[in-house]
């Protein structure tokens, strides 16, 4: 027989979320094993009934499998959700520690080497499990295999390397490019001991040899 509460505990946890923010039933459901020491595979089955219960009620939209949000109702129609929550919680960052980063045209934009907008963001993630590229075009993405396992430390020095890395491969419309990636490394206080590192380590040499002159810019 089904606790009288757990339908109005899910309600409750749906309640103090925000708009427009996915929303995961596996989340759910693992907040519901630990409130009602709950089999993880019972809370899920609850979830799922439940959910379909209560979604019309609580304006509950689905983005895909598994992935909710609650919808406003404006007079231009609902709320959307932005794909960019679920970019962010699926490929860059899990428990408050990096498993991931922006990489190619969309960082080099960001950073001011490029003013090329890019169809997809291109990311380099943990979760990337085989050789080659992926596309996601439900998030409009491409996902790629990281050199080596990106954590807080390192995925900054990672992304630099990345963009001189893609200096050559991506149209580059900067009046000083070598300036600008100077000044992105000291804003960031990256340690050019540790790039040096990294780059000897995990990238070929002409990606070296682009950092040797880069720092040589310091001394112009």
């Amino acid at each position: 027989m089904e606790h009288a509460g757990y339908g109005q505990y899910v309600v409750n946890n749906i309640n103090s979320l925000p708009y427009g923010v996915p929303i995961y039933t596996e989340d759910i459901a693992n907040n519901l094993a630990k409130q009602f020491h709950l089999d993880i595979g019972k809370a899920k089955g609850l979830v799922n009934v439940n959910l379909n219960r209560i979604a019309q009620k609580l304006d509950l939209e689905r983005f895909q499998k598994g992935i909710y949000f609650k919808a406003k109702v404006t007079p231009f129609g609902k709320t959307k959700l932005n794909p960019a929550y679920i970019t962010q919680n699926a490929y860059l960052l899990k428990n408050e520690e990096s498993i991931g980063y922006e990489t190619g045209a969309t960082f080099m934009n960001q950073i001011g080497l490029t003013t090329q907008m890019a169809k997809y963001r291109y990311i380099v993630t943990n979760v990337f499990n085989r050789n080659g590229c992926k596309i996601d075009d439900k998030l409009h993405v491409v996902i790629r295999k990281p050199y080596t396992f990106v954590t807080n430390e390192n995925y900054k020095y990672l992304q630099i390397l990345d963009a001189v890395e893609n200096k050559e491969k991506v149209p580059v419309d900067a009046n000083e490019p070598n300036k600008v990636i100077l000044e992105y490394i000291k804003s960031c206080k990256l340690d050019i001991i540790k790039l040096l590192a990294y780059a000897s380590k995990y990238y070929g040499k002409e990606t070296l040899r682009h950092l040797g002159e880069i720092a040589a810019c310091e001394l112009q």
